[in-house]
């Protein structure tokens, strides 16, 4: 086994960790194997077990997908809510900015005589770079839309405070305290979370994953 990016530990964590016998989850987060706190691991057996039985179920025709394709996008999109939601300030800022350039050009600035070439290539490319921005500030914007849309819909107050943790970027260990569960039943909220988005911005017509 390689040695892990934080990313892939942090996952290791919460599918690993969170289940097993050894670990003493509460303030401190022990593992009773490693003798020493859950944060301190960067590798244990059980990761690399996990791993292998991921990839023999992979190849398992047979095992029933436990998520869909729709599921997968809707939890990766709810990883990348925070940052996505700052993009969108930042964008929008900057489009404020160019606008206001713009218009500086094509005003009475505009009506003035000015030489060819280097001035009209200069104005091309900021309208150029203006529209990419406006194409990506769309796409941006529709993903955190149907994502709140759709969170709009859930009556549950602890799948609310759920959501809303996890949209503000919170660590799941921080909101399985907040919210008075163990990791794992968290896990299965964030399932049952993540599969009502899914069918309300996708619809029940999902594709299994294998």
């Amino acid at each position: 086994m390689n040695k892990p990016t934080l990313e892939q530990i942090d996952y290791y964590r919460d599918e690993v960790c969170s289940r097993c016998p050894g670990s003493l989850w509460g303030a401190k987060s022990i593992c009773r194997v490693h003798q020493c706190s859950i944060g301190e691991i960067e590798a244990c057996p059980q990761w690399e077990a996990k791993d292998a039985g991921a990839a023999a179920a992979r190849h398992d025709p047979y095992r029933p997908s436990a998520k869909t394709e729709d599921m997968e996008l809707v939890e990766e999109e709810l990883k990348d809510y925070p940052w996505m939601v700052r993009e969108i300030d930042r964008l929008r800022d900057l489009l404020e900015h160019v606008g206001g350039s713009m218009t500086g050009l094509y005003g009475l600035d505009g009506a003035m005589p000015k030489g060819k070439g280097r001035y009209t290539d200069s104005v091309n490319r900021e309208a150029q770079k203006r529209e990419k921005h406006w194409s990506r500030l769309r796409q941006l914007e529709a993903k955190v839309t149907r994502l709140e849309t759709a969170a709009e819909r859930i009556a549950d107050d602890r799948q609310r405070t759920v959501l809303e943790c996890i949209m503000e970027g919170q660590r799941m260990n921080h909101i399985a305290r907040h919210i008075g569960v163990s990791r794992q039943r968290l896990h299965e909220l964030k399932i049952e979370l993540v599969r009502f988005l899914a069918k309300e911005i996708f619809g029940d017509d999902r594709k299994g994953i294998s």
